[in-house]
This record gives structure tokens, C-alpha cells and sequence, in this order.
């Protein structure tokens, strides 16, 4: 067994590290939108909060083991910064959409008790994080679309774009429903 393929073992298993947390914030989302009590947002809210600790040890991988392999077999391809730039993309629009909002979510859950208050069920139904959850989720498939068919740098543009329309036309329409983000504080 080579040092070659455990690294991209250990790349893979980043990539599915990271798909598991999105999953994983999925299903958060999804359940704290139907919640009705503050200890259910609390529960639910500690899987939001806890993503940190698979997603971020997850692209952490894809990144060292990703600069290993450019390093060692593929050298400076295109397809290879479109893929980076596209990880970084992911974590910022984490970090910027969904984990201040979370955060918000989770400071607010616990200082209330009984029913959920009309301001904790906005933060709740805030449409910037299905939109940033989509968006995440099309850039990840895109970057696996990339990394597994190494187009040149144009066509690698191209796949990113798409995947970034797809995520944008599938969490777009949050908004039509009447919600409103609050402002995070």
C-alpha cells in the first residue's frame, strides 16, 4: 500500500466527513422549523452547534491531503483551484450565513422556556439558512463533479457556476413564502 493512496483515502473520507455534516445540518434545520417548544429548539440547536466538530476537521483533511496530492501527482491544474476556491467558498459562506445565525439561534433558545416566542420562531424559519444550506450542498456535489472529472479550468469554472445557480434556484424561494430574515445580532 502506497503513501499515494492513503491519501486519497483520507481525502475522500474528508469529503465524506463533510457531506455528513451538511446532512447532518439538514436535518437540524429541518426539525427546528417544526418545533413548538424552547427545549426543542435547545435540542436541536446543539446539533447546529456541534457541526463545527465534524465539518471543520473535514475540510481541514480535504485541504492537507488535497495540497499533498497537487503536490505529488497533479502539479498546478486548473481544476484543482477551481475545487479550493470552491471549499473556501463552502466555510465562508458557513461561517458568514449559517453560523451567526445559529449562534443567534442557540443564545436566544436559551434564555426562553415553554412555547417558542415570535422572534426565536423567526430566527427559526430565517430563509438565509436554507439558502446558505442549499448553496453549500450544490458547491459540494460541484467541487465532487470537478475532482472527479478534471476539466480544464474553464470547463471547471463552469461546472462551479452552474452549481452555484442550482443552489441559488433551489433556495431562492424560501423568500416567497413571506419570511423575512432578522437581523443577526
Amino acid at each position: 500500500m502506497s503513501v499515494y493512496a492513503i491519501v486519497v483515502f483520507l481525502h475522500i473520507v474528508g469529503a465524506l466527513g463533510l457531506f455528513a455534516a451538511l446532512g447532518l445540518e439538514w436535518a437540524s434545520l429541518y426539525n427546528l422549523r417544526r418545533v413548538a417548544t424552547a427545549g426543542q429548539v435547545r435540542e436541536w440547536a446543539k446539533l447546529l452547534s456541534a457541526l463545527r466538530l465534524v465539518g471543520g476537521p473535514s475540510a481541514l483533511t480535504i485541504l492537507v491531503t488535497g495540497i499533498y496530492l497537487m503536490a505529488t501527482r497533479w502539479g498546478g491544474q486548473g481544476w484543482i483551484g477551481v475545487g479550493l476556491g470552491g471549499l473556501v467558498l463552502i466555510a465562508a459562506l458557513g461561517g458568514a450565513l449559517t453560523g451567526r445565525r445559529s449562534a443567534a439561534i442557540v443564545h436566544a433558545a436559551a434564555t426562553e422556556d415553554g412555547a417558542i416566542s415570535a422572534t426565536l420562531g423567526h430566527r427559526l424559519h430565517d430563509p438565509v439558512l436554507l439558502l446558505s444550506a442549499w448553496l453549500r450542498t450544490a458547491l459540494g456535489l460541484g467541487i465532487v463533479f470537478v475532482m472527479s472529472i478534471k476539466p480544464s479550468a474553464a470547463w471547471a469554472l463552469t461546472a462551479m457556476g452552474v452549481a452555484l445557480v442550482v443552489g441559488l434556484a433551489a433556495g431562492l424561494p424560501s423568500w416567497s413564502r413571506g419570511r423575512r430574515a432578522l437581523p443577526v445580532p
